[in-house]
Order: C-alpha cells, then sequence, then structure tokens
C-alpha cells in the first residue's frame, strides 16, 4: 500500500511564560536553623502563554505549507490511477447523473455506502469523517466526544433520495439522544461567474422550505429498492442566531413499517462565498452555529452532514475551524513550543488528515490561511495577548445565543 507522510515546517519559537510557577521555598526542608530569618515574597505573577509559533507564521510560511499540502495530494491521486487499483487513494469514476463536479468525489475505500438491495448503485457523493483529539485538555464541551461528520456535495435534483435515504441510515440514533443535525454552507443559487446577472445552481432545495411546501416522497419509483419509503415534511421555522442570517428549520421523517419519527434539524448559512474566507463581520455567527449545532446534536452519538456546493472547501473549513477551536478553546496549545508537539503544525496537520479522508478539503489557498486568522484572533482574545498582524476585529464567543465583534484593544460590548 503506497502511503503519504505529512510533513511541517517549524517556526522560530518565542519564549515561553511557564503555566505553574515554581513554588516559593523557604529552606526549612533544606534543614535551615530554627532561628533563621523568615524571608517571604509575592508570588511571581502570572502571565498568559505564549503564542505557538505556528500562529505568528508569515504568508510566504503559509503558502509554502498550503503548497506542501498540495503536493500530498497529488502523489495521492497519482497513486490512485490505476483504474484496478484497490488501495487507499483508489478512485471511482465520475458519475455523470449523482456527481455535481466531475473533479470532486469520494476515496472508494471512504465513502458512504447506501443500505441498499444487492444490484442496486450504492453510492452517493458523501464521505465519513472522524476527528479525535489527542489533547488530554479538550474544551468541556467536548470532553469524551469525537468529532463525527459526514461531509458531502450540495444535493442535486437527482440525488434528494439518495441524501434522506443516508439520514435515516447513517443518522440512526433515536430521537431522544440525538436527533439529526444537517449544515448546510452555500445558497441553492449564486451569479454565474462569468456573467453576475445569471444564476446557477449551487445546491438544490432538497428541504421542505415552509408550511406551504409539500412533504417530501422519499424514493416514490422504487430506484433504491422497493422496501424504503419514506416522507419528509417541514415541522416549523425555528428562531435563528440573533444578528446572522441563519435560517433554521425543524422536519420530521418517517418510513413505512418503521415506528419511530426522526426529528432533523436544518440549518442553513448562505453568507460564505464560494473558494474563499469569511468576511470578518461574520465570522462570529460561524462559531456560534458550531456551538448551536453541537448542543442540538444531543450525545454527539450522530454525526452532523454538512455540506456546501462541492462538500470540500467550505465544508472542510468548517469542520476543521471546529476541531481547532475546540482544541485552542480547552488549552492543547499552551505550552505549545516546549511540548513534544513543537515541530508540528496543528492547523496543517488537521487538513492533511481531512483530505486523507476525503480529497480536497480546504480547497482553496484563502480558507487555508483563514484557519490561522481565526484561530489567531481567538487565542488573543481568550489569553488578552497582544495583537498580531496589526489592528483587525476580535472574535468574540457567543454568549445566550449573541454574537459580537469588537476591534483589538477593547472588551466586550
Amino acid at each position: 500500500m503506497h502511503r503519504t507522510r505529512s510533513t511541517s515546517k517549524r517556526s522560530a519559537s518565542p519564549a515561553v511564560v511557564s503555566q505553574d510557577p515554581m513554588p516559593q521555598i523557604d529552606g526549612s526542608c533544606f534543614g535551615k536553623p530554627d532561628k533563621a530569618e523568615q524571608v517571604t515574597s509575592e508570588p511571581a505573577p502570572k502571565g498568559p502563554p505564549a503564542m505557538p509559533s505556528f500562529l505568528q507564521l508569515s504568508d510566504i510560511e503559509l503558502h509554502d505549507k498550503y503548497a506542501e499540502l498540495t503536493r500530498l495530494e497529488n502523489e495521492r491521486l497519482a497513486a490512485g490511477k490505476d483504474p484496478d487499483a484497490d488501495g487507499q487513494w483508489a478512485r471511482l469514476d465520475p458519475d455523470p447523473v449523482l456527481d455535481r463536479y466531475n473533479n470532486i468525489h469520494p476515496w472508494a475505500n471512504n465513502r458512504i455506502k447506501l443500505n441498499v438491495p444487492e444490484g442496486v448503485n450504492d453510492y452517493i457523493n458523501a464521505s465519513p469523517v472522524t476527528l479525535v483529539s489527542t489533547s488530554s485538555k479538550q474544551s468541556t464541551l467536548k470532553t469524551g466526544i469525537q468529532d463525527k461528520y459526514i461531509c458531502m456535495q450540495g444535493p442535486k435534483r437527482q440525488t434528494v433520495d439518495h441524501v434522506w435515504h443516508m439520514v435515516w441510515h447513517e443518522v440512526a440514533t433515536p430521537y431522544n439522544s440525538s436527533p439529526a443535525v444537517i449544515l448546510m454552507l452555500s445558497p441553492t443559487h449564486a451569479p454565474a461567474p462569468d456573467d453576475p446577472n445569471r444564476l446557477f445552481e449551487k445546491c438544490y432545495p432538497y428541504y421542505p422550505l415552509d408550511e406551504n411546501s409539500p412533504s417530501l416522497v422519499i424514493n416514490e419509483t422504487s430506484e433504491l429498492g422497493e422496501d424504503f419509503k419514506a416522507e419528509v415534511r417541514f415541522v416549523s421555522r425555528e428562531p435563528g442566531i440573533e444578528g446572522t442570517a441563519i435560517e433554521v428549520r425543524k422536519l420530521l421523517m418517517t418510513v413505512e413499517g418503521e415506528d419511530e419519527e426522526k426529528p432533523i434539524w436544518h440549518y442553513l448559512y448562505p453568507n460564505w462565498p464560494d473558494f474563499g474566507a469569511l468576511e470578518e463581520e461574520n465570522v462570529a455567527s460561524i462559531l456560534a452555529l458550531m456551538e448551536v449545532s453541537r448542543k442540538q446534536n444531543g450525545k454527539g452519538e450522530n454525526p452532523r452532514v454538512v455540506h456546501c456546493s462541492a462538500g470540500v472547501g467550505r465544508t472542510g473549513t468548517f469542520v476543521a475551524l471546529e476541531f481547532l477551536i475546540g482544541e485552542l478553546q480547552g488549552g492543547a496549545w499552551e505550552g505549545w513550543d516546549e511540548s513534544d508537539h513543537a515541530t508540528t503544525d496543528p492547523i496543517y496537520e488537521t487538513v492533511n488528515q481531512l483530505r486523507e479522508q476525503r480529497k480536497t478539503m480546504v480547497q482553496a489557498y484563502e480558507q487555508y490561511a483563514f484557519l490561522y486568522e481565526v484561530c489567531r484572533k481567538v487565542w488573543e482574545e481568550k489569553y488578552g495577548t497582544k495583537c498580531i498582524g496589526g489592528e483587525h476585529g476580535h472574535v468574540v464567543p457567543p454568549e445566550e445565543g449573541r454574537v459580537k465583534t469588537n476591534a483589538c484593544g477593547t472588551g466586550p460590548d
């Protein structure tokens, strides 16, 4: 089996302030004479931990790291070119009906397979993705929980039945412990690159929009087998996150012959540009979406379904950022440059790990650099350290559904 290995550069490491100052020693433990004068001193002030060097990389260094990620992906693609290859990087031929783009499809050995009868096509453009913290300092919210996702392309008209079939079987934990959660990071339509006055489809509207929408009848033509007949209906439009354009819908799915009804929480985030990074004023809203959707996922036993249009750029950036913010907020990066991990860059390694599970994740350089920028701002806000890179807005964690951004150097409003 041909495997590629990730590599990472280490930048210059600033001095690190110890997390636990040395205890003051009065000398008695060394046999100090009884009548010796007692000397007291104030404990040394405890300063914030030093920002790890990987959060202080230059644009040139970030470009170099992104180029290395591209090289590793090209090696995998080359290893999987043989149509008879059955190794880790084997690929399927693009499906002109089921794939939205002919260059974005899952690794053959890491894809969701629909639970259909023998002889029925089990393909859907979706990949299971799992990230597990290697740190003992994971944030309280995520303690003991794996970051589990299903990353998929934006559904087409021809794949609506496939998506809901997958949701029923892959997001199978009952309602009382974890409902289904779907995160849609793309509008249904956007201006065409060659003609801004013409709209083209980025994602088919595969869900009931409102109370006036008819229920979706799933697998009406038995394309996915005779035994699976389902219905998805609109339940309610829920309050969104204040100050954001996020749309929240509660849906309900039922399957013939099954007693269980599956509630589904559908979050539409329409403001993220294709191939790009979020505008500064929208960063706090995506962090709020992460928090709200995790809580809605109950015990976290079900993977959350995440998609944009192709299911790799914005989708990969969302998954990577959520995982990295969890590590940062849990304190995992404190003292990084003096630890055994000092030669590694967790942002680079996380993106490479994602690409090993679904190719092209974090598709554009702007999205890759965005991960560093947001993590740097969150670090500055968490530890109250000096801003790196000049004047910019800080991200303030959402508080009871409110999201805010502050200018550098100011406190919460």
